[in-house]
């Protein structure tokens, strides 16, 4: 386990899996989504393969964006499947069928959208994890400096992200076709 920003830095970048990979060890740390082709996500500008970057205080599996059945628990995945749309045939719906305005904001898409979008995931991202010792306090720090330092495209918030407008009215556009299907979640 590594405790200084520049080892866990440097693991998060180098060490890299690929989704069908044994997950990591179940405990805290930061971890980022990588793209394998720059290239694969044409209405976005992405600087480095840097595509996310997250943190956990329990386990990467609880965070996975990779196996979990729908969208609406993933934020990258959601920001994802917004940009990919029209190129996945995918649709929005509620997250959950009760009248919570989080079931619109957090949509997910249909089951077969889902599954395209967890393909083309699992063809074009790839993962690091490195632990964090000290949970807390310290991953939060360790997660926001790794934002600010590698600028990646669908962190939100956390640094002045050039493309934070294009993104947030994608994923608007998405919620409105949630909040118009709502009972078909």
């Amino acid at each position: 386990m590594t405790t200084d920003y520049e080892s866990i830095r440097n693991t998060l970048l180098m060490c890299r899996y690929d989704v069908s990979a044994s997950p990591p060890p179940d405990a805290a740390g930061v971890y980022a989504l990588f793209l394998t082709n720059v290239a694969a996500v044409t209405n976005l500008t992405v600087e480095s393969e840097v595509l996310y970057v997250g943190m956990t205080e329990s386990s990467l599996e609880v965070r996975s964006h990779f196996t979990h059945s729908h969208s609406g628990f993933s934020s990258p995945r959601r920001s994802i499947g917004s940009l990919l749309k029209e190129e996945l045939h995918l649709y929005a719906r509620p997250r959950a069928c009760g009248p919570s305005r989080t079931n619109i904001t957090n949509f997910r898409f249909s089951d077969k959208g889902e599954q395209r979008l967890i393909d083309w995931m699992k063809r074009h991202l790839t993962y690091g994890f490195c632990r964090v010792e000290r949970v807390g306090k310290n991953v939060r720090e360790i997660e926001s400096r790794l934002i600010k330092e590698l600028r990646p495209p669908l962190n939100l918030t956390g640094w002045p992200n050039p493309q934070r407008a294009h993104l947030r009215a994608r994923r608007g556009e998405c919620r409105e076709e949630a909040s118009k299907s709502r009972g078909v979640a």
